[in-house]
């Protein structure tokens, strides 16, 4: 395998685990316009359990300078923090919302794994534009108050997502390191949608 195709790679062996993240009752109540402003701040506390402990760690890691990746673009606990708060959370309550611990996240210790990570959070930023525009239908909310998460790079989503796809392929280079991304990819998709349903 080359890094010329680790993009296709992860798209086609991570499909599985993405297809069933999205089948959670939350993205279906949202897609069928029946979710309530209640679940879906439970929704976004859900993500925020997941995320929270996960950036924290990130941003510790010794190669993350080299990585070429803004923490303060990248990084999407702030903006589910905000979120929160304009739904009515108090900063004590966001401190309270229960967080994986590491048994119940994916390895990111490595550069590999990292990326295999943030191609789950990443992509998702995609799908995210469709969320803004179902939620801002039928909810209280726009997207600057309640659907900052979702809608996290707005206009620049495509453009985001080109120059993370763009520092993924030139770090990733040996099979060995092809294998993790695409392991940790998966592990993200299959972790996230245990911890959602749970």
């Amino acid at each position: 395998m080359t890094s010329l195709n680790i993009m296709e790679r992860l798209k086609t062996e991570t499909a599985h685990y993405h297809r069933q993240v999205e089948q959670n009752p939350y993205a279906k109540a949202i897609m069928d316009s029946t979710i309530t402003i209640e679940q879906y701040r439970a929704y976004l506390e859900k993500f925020y359990g997941f995320l929270k402990p996960l950036e924290d760690q990130a941003v510790t890691l010794p190669f993350w300078a080299e990585t070429g990746l803004d923490i303060g673009i990248r990084g999407k606990a702030g903006l589910l923090e905000q979120d929160l708060m304009n739904l009515g959370a108090s900063e004590e309550h966001i401190k309270q919302i229960p967080r994986c611990n590491e048994k119940e996240l994916p390895d990111i210790t490595t550069p590999a794994g990292l990326f295999g990570y943030l191609y789950v959070i990443e992509g998702s930023t995609n799908g995210g534009q469709i969320m803004t525009k179902r939620l801002s239908q039928f909810l209280p909310i726009e997207a600057d108050h309640g659907l900052q998460y979702f809608n996290a790079y707005g206009t620049e989503t495509r453009t985001r997502w080109s120059e993370f796809m763009q520092l993924l392929q030139q770090s990733i280079h040996t099979p060995e390191e092809q294998d993790i991304t695409v392991f940790t990819a998966s592990e993200t998709f299959r972790l996230l949608d245990r911890w959602i349903n749970t």
